[in-house]
């Protein structure tokens, strides 16, 4: 499965949950961006990962030179790996802020109780926090859905 596949894959598993947090839970970025458009659509979700999942194709790539660079140490490249990692963090967390925007949406409009909610944006913050960093790290996209 391709890296782009495996976050796709991963993207649909967070889409389909259906449930989430409060409002008040989302971030001013996002918060203003749903204020804007009220309605987050499936297709405006689907345009943000394709453009999403295209960035971190790339970072992918770059963390493959970086991994596969023999005149690094092992503790130099989990170094470097997370300093470029860190400078998509902003971008990471704002898609997983726009997704759990979106699954609030949904939550909302099916009557979701709010543990069901909470359950649901805590996963997309878990694959988003944990299992995208760690595949990103390892280029071993597997944990992501495929």
């Amino acid at each position: 499965m391709s890296r782009k596949t495996a976050l796709a894959a991963a993207l649909a598993a967070g889409l389909t949950l259906g449930v989430a947090l409060p409002a008040a839970a989302a971030t001013p970025a996002v918060a203003v961006a749903v204020a804007q458009d009220p309605v987050i659509t499936e297709a405006d979700v689907e345009a943000r990962a394709e453009i999403f999942g295209a960035a971190m194709e790339t970072l992918a790539v770059e963390l493959e030179g970086i991994r596969a660079d023999v005149s690094l140490s092992d503790a130099e490249k989990d170094a470097r790996m997370d300093a470029l990692i860190a400078t998509k963090q902003p971008e990471i967390d704002a898609f997983a802020d726009y997704l759990a925007a979106f699954v609030r949406q949904q939550a909302a409009a099916e009557g979701a109780s709010p543990e069901e909610a909470e359950a649901a944006v805590g996963m997309i913050r878990s694959m988003f926090a944990t299992q995208l960093v760690a595949a990103l790290k390892s280029g071993d996209f597997s944990s992501m859905g495929g």
